[in-house]
């Protein structure tokens, strides 16, 4: 007879598999009807002009669960969706530009900010003043926002968008097979939404049924 301690141990470790089998196409995630071979392995696509997105990114932090879900090697890519917003392009090349210096941390909340709580954005030139506060003055931003390698990652981004058929944000889409159904969570709990997001994400990945 197992001892009470084993027992619950063996318990803990069949009960994620036993949850992940409950995870079905159709109510946690979407399987598409066009694969797309050349997707990113997970990739969340955004716009700032988007208010569900800001409270992904802000109250429900589900990106940086996902991230820390995924397995060694393997990276969330972020993309901006241009379609939404008359700024729209210009945060796409933004987006690009903090991609390109690897400040997207130091970025993405002040832009939410001041595009949907200050009102703030009205031109590039108040998208640079964003960068500014980060410490990236204008004449920095505007030589990344034209170089090759941001044109190049704009370019990438709204490919990815047409690809996937992308629309609506947030979406997290998986493999270039699934799209995570963001109404599919059990838990009603900021934290355990998260974490069962991540959980779903990680179990596409793992066995894409």
């Amino acid at each position: 007879m197992l001892k009470p301690s084993i027992a619950v141990a063996l318990l803990m470790l069949l009960l994620p598999a036993a949850q992940a089998a409950d995870y079905r196409a159709g109510e946690q995630y979407t399987r598409l009807d066009k694969p797309v071979a050349a997707a990113p392995a997970v990739v969340e696509f955004f716009s700032f002009y988007c208010g569900p997105c800001y409270q992904f990114a802000e109250t429900y932090r589900v990106g940086s669960t996902v991230s820390q879900a995924l397995p060694a090697g393997t990276k969330l890519a972020k993309y901006h969706v241009g379609l939404m917003g008359k700024l729209g392009h210009e945060l796409t090349e933004a987006w690009a530009v903090a991609m390109t210096l690897g400040i997207e941390d130091q970025i993405e909340g002040p832009l939410f900010e001041a595009v949907q709580k200050k009102r703030a954005i009205n031109g590039v030139e108040d998208i640079q003043r964003v960068f500014a506060a980060a410490g990236v003055d204008a004449a920095t931003y505007e030589n990344a926002r034209h170089s090759l390698l941001v044109k190049g990652l704009v370019a990438k981004q709204n490919e990815a968008v047409k690809a996937l058929d992308v629309r609506a944000t947030p979406s997290f889409y998986v493999a270039g097979k699934y799209k995570i159904d963001n109404a599919g969570m059990a838990s009603t709990r900021v934290d355990g939404y998260a974490k069962e997001y991540a959980a779903v994400v990680r179990y596409l990945l793992d066995t894409q049924p």
